[in-house]
C-alpha cells in the first residue's frame, strides 16, 4: 500500500489544525505520514498534536518564519512517501480524498492529479464547488491559466518534483509556478468530485488576502516564462491570458468583500477581451460581494 507524506504548514491555529487533522486521520487510505511545520507559532500548537498521540503525526517547527512557501518545502524534504500531499491548517478532507486520487497514478506517466474543491463561505454559510476539466499534457494550457488550482486538493508524485520545490521568492502564485514546472514533463489528471472544503473566513490571517502579493506574484510569473509565453501562445491566446490574469485578481478582491477593487480588474478584464462573464461580474459587484458569491454559486448548482 502506498505510503503518502501529507504536508501541512500551521502558524497559530491550533483549534482549526485539530480539524484538519482528523480529516486526515479519518481517510479510507491509512497509509500515511502527517508532517506538520510550525512556522513559529506562539499558542498551544504543539500540545494539540501531542493529543492525538498518532506515531504518524510528525512535528517540526522553524526556528525562523519560512512563511507557507518554504514551510511546504521543508516538508517535501522530510517527507518518506512516493506520494505528496498538502493540507491548509484551516481546511479539510473529504474521506476517500487520498484512495480516489491514488487510482489515478496506475498511470506512470501521470505526475500530478488534482480534484474539485468545495468552497465554504462561513459568513454566508454556503459552498459551491469549482469544477475541473484540463487533463493530459497541460503546458500549455497552464501558461495560459492556473486550471489546477491551489495546493489541497493536489497529490503529487514525489519524482515529479525533481527539486522544482515551491520558489520562494514568490510572495504568492507559487504553487501555480510548480505546476507549470511539472507539465513540462508530466501528465496532469483530475477528480470531479469534490476532495476538499476549503473554508473561506474573514477573522483570521492569510497570506493569500493580500491582493498585493497576487499582483507581484503574477509579475514575476509573467517574467519567468516571457519566452515560453512569446513561444507558445498566439497574440490573440496572449490577450486571453491576459483578461484571465485581471478577472483572477478580481476574483480575489470579492473573496476579501473588497468590491471596489474587484470592479477595476473585472473592468480591465472586459475592455481587454469583451468577455460576458467579465461584464456580468462587474455590474453584480455593484450589489456588493454576497451578490457575486452567490451568483457563482448559483451557477454552479445550474452545472449540476
Amino acid at each position: 500500500m502506498e505510503l503518502v507524506s501529507i504536508i501541512i504548514p500551521t502558524y497559530n491555529r491550533s483549534k482549526l489544525l485539530k480539524n484538519a487533522i482528523n480529516s486526515i486521520i479519518n481517510q479510507t487510505h491509512q497509509n500515511f505520514e502527517i508532517i506538520i511545520i510550525d512556522d513559529c507559532s506562539t499558542d498551544d500548537t504543539l500540545k494539540v498534536i501531542k493529543n492525538f498521540e498518532d506515531k504518524r503525526i510528525k512535528y517540526f517547527k522553524n526556528e525562523v518564519s519560512l512563511r507557507a512557501t518554504g514551510s511546504r518545502n521543508r516538508g517535501i524534504e522530510k517527507s518518506k512517501g512516493d506520494f505528496i500531499a498538502f493540507l491548509d491548517d484551516d481546511d479539510e478532507w473529504y474521506p476517500r480524498k487520498i484512495e480516489i486520487q491514488l487510482e489515478k497514478f496506475t498511470d506512470p506517466d501521470i505526475g500530478l492529479v488534482y480534484g474539485a474543491i468545495d468552497l465554504y463561505f462561513e459568513a454566508l454559510d454556503f459552498k459551491y464547488p469549482t469544477t475541473p476539466s484540463k487533463k493530459g499534457k497541460l503546458f500549455k494550457e497552464l501558461l495560459m491559466k492556473n486550471h489546477v488550482g491551489g495546493t489541497p486538493s493536489v497529490m503529487l508524485r514525489k519524482v515529479a518534483l525533481e527539486n522544482n520545490f515551491f520558489d520562494v521568492k514568490f510572495p504568492a502564485r507559487e504553487e501555480y509556478d510548480l505546476w507549470i514546472q511539472i507539465s513540462k514533463k508530466w501528465k496532469i489528471d483530475y477528480i470531479k468530485t469534490p476532495l476538499v472544503k476549503a473554508y473561506y473566513r474573514n477573522n483570521i490571517d492569510r497570506i493569500s488576502t493580500n491582493l498585493d502579493n497576487y499582483v507581484q506574484g503574477i509579475n514575476q510569473l509573467n517574467k519567468k516564462y516571457e519566452k515560453d509565453i512569446k513561444n507558445e501562445l498566439s497574440c490573440k491566446e496572449i490577450k486571453l491570458r491576459e483578461a484571465q490574469q485581471n478577472f483572477f485578481l478580481g476574483a480575489q478582491a470579492v473573496k476579501m468583500y473588497d468590491t471596489k477593487t474587484a470592479r477595476k480588474y473585472f473592468l480591465k478584464s472586459f475592455r481587454i477581451n469583451k468577455s460576458k462573464n467579465a461584464i456580468m461580474a462587474y455590474i453584480l459587484s455593484y450589489f456588493g460581494p454576497v451578490a457575486l458569491i452567490k451568483a457563482k454559486y448559483l451557477i454552479s448548482k445550474v452545472k449540476g
